[in-house]
């Protein structure tokens, strides 16, 4: 008894053979063909399985579960701290002519790095050692800082923590510290680190 394949089966379970095969192959199960009823059985219970699989949703809670899991685990991972590059520095460039015995009020410094560009403002009172940094933080990826994902930190030229803040939405923020040289400071948003250093010459900001 000559049998059909497991494709023309398969297309009989799902209805789309055409009608004379169709007849053929209900007259062969009709016949008695065990062999064949047991594949027509398997294929059978195959569509059964993909027909339910479309339209399964798992419960809501699960997903909200798995989604919470996902992000502790993304904010659980720390990445490497990057050191930015400085593109701007108001100690570096020339004083216009005819003031250059004239003293700067304050020190500017723009660094770049992972999509961040952070814009410092230093400001030291003469015969102070006060310095007063004054920041903002822009990313290229989104226009608003999250808050509770952000953070800037102050460190020694030893790595140990002076200050710690945290930005407003718009990526501004501000510190108040003790000058010494070669301070660094951290900038990390939503898992970047861009590391912001030297800040050195800070006795210096008034030329």
């Amino acid at each position: 008894m000559e049998h059909f394949p497991e494709q023309a089966w398969a297309d009989f379970v799902r209805g789309i053979s055409k009608s004379e095969a169709t007849i053929t192959m209900n007259s062969h199960l009709t016949s008695g063909c065990t062999d064949c009823a047991a594949v027509l059985d398997v294929w059978k219970r195959v569509h059964a399985i993909a027909s339910r699989e479309s339209s399964y949703m798992p419960p809501e809670d699960r997903v909200r579960m798995m989604r919470v899991e996902f992000q502790a685990r993304n904010r659980s991972r720390k990445a490497e701290p990057v050191t930015a590059k400085l593109i701007f520095d108001t100690l570096a460039q020339p004083l216009t002519a005819g003031i250059r015995s004239a003293a700067a009020t304050a020190r500017q410094l723009v660094y770049e790095a992972e999509g961040l560009t952070v814009d410092v403002r230093l400001d030291a009172q003469p015969q102070s050692k006060t310095v007063f940094a004054v920041g903002q933080i822009l990313d290229k990826r989104m226009p608003l800082i999250p808050s509770t994902e952000a953070s800037v930190t102050l460190w020694t030229e030893k790595g140990l923590p002076l200050i710690e803040t945290r930005p407003n939405q718009f990526g501004e923020f501000h510190l108040e510290f003790e000058a010494q040289d070669n301070l660094r400071l951290s900038v990390t948003v939503l898992g970047r680190t861009p590391i912001l250093k030297p800040l050195a010459n800070l006795r210096k900001a008034g030329r």
